[in-house]
């Protein structure tokens, strides 16, 4: 999905072999981190840097562990925080956010979305990435960025949230 997104605001994959969503999005934030999965894969594919926010002491340990075994440790940086005091500390704008709450804390998503919308911390060419259980109703919006794609997968919903489609 963000690979088609990008090439249809223009990019394309360079010389380097970083892919086309790498370079529209290269600052990327990966929200309720877990293991680091998702932006450590932004990483591998050419993204510049990743921030990951985990509040788990352990889990946080882990993607600090992972970023190392994947020699991705000087293009990421860990918060081990909640996700509200990690993005008062983020500076805008973030190109690209992977959003990963736990599937029974919906309040925990509403809280992650109203701070990003407060903060202003995206602009009109960002993409947000939300994974929420198939049944869920994905919200309309996350900050100024309208619905532009949501899948079913099995248990699993994936909606992208984006502004402008061109470069």
């Amino acid at each position: 999905m963000l690979e088609a997104l990008a090439y249809k605001r223009g990019f394309e994959p360079d010389e380097e072999g970083n892919l086309a969503a790498a370079l529209a999005w290269p600052h990327v934030v990966d929200l309720f981190a877990g293991s680091g999965g998702l932006g450590i894969e932004a990483l591998s594919r050419g993204a510049t840097s990743a921030e990951f926010v985990e509040h788990d002491r352990e889990a946080a340990r882990i993607i600090q562990s992972n970023l190392r075994s994947t020699g991705l440790d000087d293009h990421g940086r860990v918060h081990q925080s909640s996700i509200s005091s990690a993005l008062r500390m983020m500076r805008p704008p973030i190109d690209l956010i992977f959003l990963d709450p736990p599937y029974a804390d919906a309040a925990t998503l509403d809280e992650a979305i109203n701070t990003i919308a407060q903060r202003g911390l995206l602009v009109p060419t960002s993409v947000v990435v939300l994974e929420q259980p198939s049944s869920a109703e994905p919200p309309p919006k996350v900050g100024e960025l309208p619905q532009a794609n949501t899948r079913r997968h099995g248990r699993t919903r994936i909606t992208l949230y984006a502004g402008n489609t061109e470069s």
